[in-house]
């Protein structure tokens, strides 16, 4: 048995294939810059072996991105999912772990924190893309678990996202930009993500979905003056709208996640700041 991790050279990909490595699983790198592309159904049934274990974490996973070109996240966000999901099923995989976003959940019309339960739909080619994919995989037999991941931050994410975009304008002399500012996210690092995919792999609690988070709240210009903190920058930001695609409050409820897969997110944003920046 061994664990395919699609979008292996990723975010979140290559964090996780570390720690998998570490743990010494046999793990198969799934990746474009790799040669396999989740569209190529031929590769994936190559690949997919009886009582493997997929890790589905390719995806166009940009709001820009996406809205840039929809027919490519269509067809990577969609039709890629629902390849895997049928691959799976086909070549009887043990489980498939799909990285989902908390983005289905816009427009959020109930009061947070937000739960497994709220209405998901999507305001976004991103969101729609990323819940159409979690119903392809909730109709197969293969046993499934969906992670709906928050804002995720850490190493290797730089040039996007409130936290990315920051230090990456810094570090170039330009003013970072601030979306708005009173909107509020769950910002999770991503060693706690590395920990629930591990998990969501090992649990016997399948066929469930889970918020993954830390349930605490802060609003963007609080990170932002955090951020200013931490690296002693003491310019002016830059101030536009907020975008649509953002929610006035985000925050998880995490209870169940806590209570089925045992996860407990050991970083808050400032600690997850410091683990990033030790060295």
């Amino acid at each position: 048995m061994k664990i395919i991790i699609t979008g292996s050279e990723g975010f979140v990909g290559s964090h996780t294939s570390e720690a998998l490595l570490k743990r010494g699983y046999w793990i198969f790198l799934y990746d474009l810059k790799k040669g396999y592309d989740i569209r190529n159904v031929k590769q994936l049934r190559e690949v997919i072996a009886p009582g493997d274990k997929v890790l589905h974490l390719a995806a166009i996973a940009r709001f820009a991105e996406a809205d840039k070109d929809p027919k490519l996240a269509f067809e990577t966000n969609v039709i890629g999912t629902k390849n895997i999901a049928e691959v799976c099923e086909e070549n009887r995989a043990e489980r498939l772990v799909y990285a989902s976003t908390g983005s289905v959940y816009m427009p959020i019309e109930q009061e947070p924190p937000i739960t497994e339960d709220f209405p998901v739909k999507g305001n976004s080619v991103y969101g729609y893309s990323k819940y159409i994919g979690e119903l392809y995989i909730k109709e197969r037999k293969t046993p499934y678990i969906i992670l709906r991941y928050a804002h995720l931050f850490g190493e290797g994410k730089i040039g996007h996202g409130a936290i990315g975009g920051f230090i990456d304008r810094m570090n170039r002399g330009l003013a970072p930009i601030l979306y708005g500012g009173q909107q509020s996210n769950d910002f999770t690092y991503i060693k706690d993500i590395v920990d629930a995919n591990i998990l969501a792999l090992e649990s016997d609690k399948i066929n469930e979905t889970y918020n993954i988070g830390t349930g605490q709240e802060l609003t963007t210009e609080e990170v932002f003056n955090k951020l200013k903190d931490i690296f002693k920058y003491n310019k002016g930001f830059e101030r536009l709208e907020q975008r649509k695609v953002d929610a006035n409050r985000f925050v998880y409820d995490i209870s169940k996640a806590k209570k089925l897969l045992g996860y407990n997110p050991k970083f808050t944003f400032i600690e997850g700041m410091k683990d990033w920046y030790k060295k």
